[in-house]
C-alpha cells in the first residue's frame, strides 16, 4: 500500500533525517500523550489524595470525639450515681410533714420546752429549695446539745442555719434558743416551687 505523497519528502529523506523526524515524532506524541492523558489524570490523582488526607483527619478527629465522648458518659453516669445518693438525703415533698414530726419528737425527746415550731416559706434556688423552720424553746445547755445530736443523726439534711440564745432566770430551763433550722428539697431546673407549708409565712 502505498504512502500519500504528504509523506515523500520523508520517505526520500536521508537517514539521519528520518531518525531526527522520528524523534521529534515521538516527542510530540509523548508531549500530546502527556497533557491530554496522564496530566489530567495526575490531577484526579492530586485530588484524590487531597481528599484522602482529609477523610483520615476527619477519621482521627472522629475518634478523638468518641474517646472523648465515652470518657464523659462515664463521668456522667458517675456523677448521677452521686447526685441520686445526695437526692436521697434530702427529703421529697411527701416526706416533708413526717421530717417536721421528726424534729418535733427529737425536740421533746431532749427536753425542750418549745414554745413555736413553725415552718417558714421555701426559698427556691437554682437546683434545690431550702425549707426554713423557726424553731424558740427553753432549756438547758445540755438538752439543747442533745437535740442537736439528734437532729445530726436524722436520715435527712438538717442544718442549723441561726442560733440566738439568751439567759433566762428560771432553775430548770436556763437558757432560751431561737433557732432557724433548714432542710433543702432536691428540684429539677424548671420545675415549680414546693407549696408553703400550712401557717407558713
Amino acid at each position: 500500500m502505498a504512502l500519500p505523497p504528504f509523506f515523500d519528502p520523508i520517505v526520500n529523506a536521508p537517514k539521519p533525517r528520518k531518525i531526527v523526524a522520528g524523534v521529534v515524532g515521538l516527542l510530540i506524541i509523548g508531549a500530546a500523550g502527556y497533557f491530554l492523558l496522564l496530566s489530567p489524570v495526575q490531577a484526579q490523582v492530586g485530588q484524590l489524595r487531597a481528599q484522602l488526607d482529609s477523610l483520615q483527619h476527619e477519621v482521627a478527629r472522629s475518634r478523638a470525639i468518641v474517646a472523648d465522648l465515652l470518657k464523659y458518659r462515664r463521668e456522667a453516669a458517675e456523677l448521677e450515681a452521686r447526685l441520686n445518693a445526695l437526692k436521697e438525703k434530702l427529703p421529697g415533698e411527701r416526706e416533708i410533714p413526717t421530717l417536721y414530726r421528726a424534729l418535733s419528737d427529737a425536740a421533746a425527746a431532749a427536753g425542750l420546752g418549745v414554745s413555736l415550731f413553725q415552718p417558714r416559706a421555701p426559698v427556691v434556688r437554682e437546683y434545690y429549695s431550702e425549707i426554713p423552720i423557726t424553731l424558740n424553746a427553753e432549756a438547758g445547755y445540755h438538752q439543747f446539745a442533745e437535740f442537736f445530736e439528734r437532729v445530726a443523726k436524722l436520715t435527712r439534711v438538717v442544718n442549723v442555719t441561726e442560733i440566738k440564745l439568751t439567759g433566762v432566770s428560771r432553775p430548770r430551763n436556763p437558757v432560751r434558743a431561737e433557732l432557724v433550722l433548714a432542710t433543702y428539697m432536691y428540684r429539677p431546673i424548671g420545675a415549680p416551687p414546693p407549696p408553703k407549708p400550712p401557717g407558713a409565712k
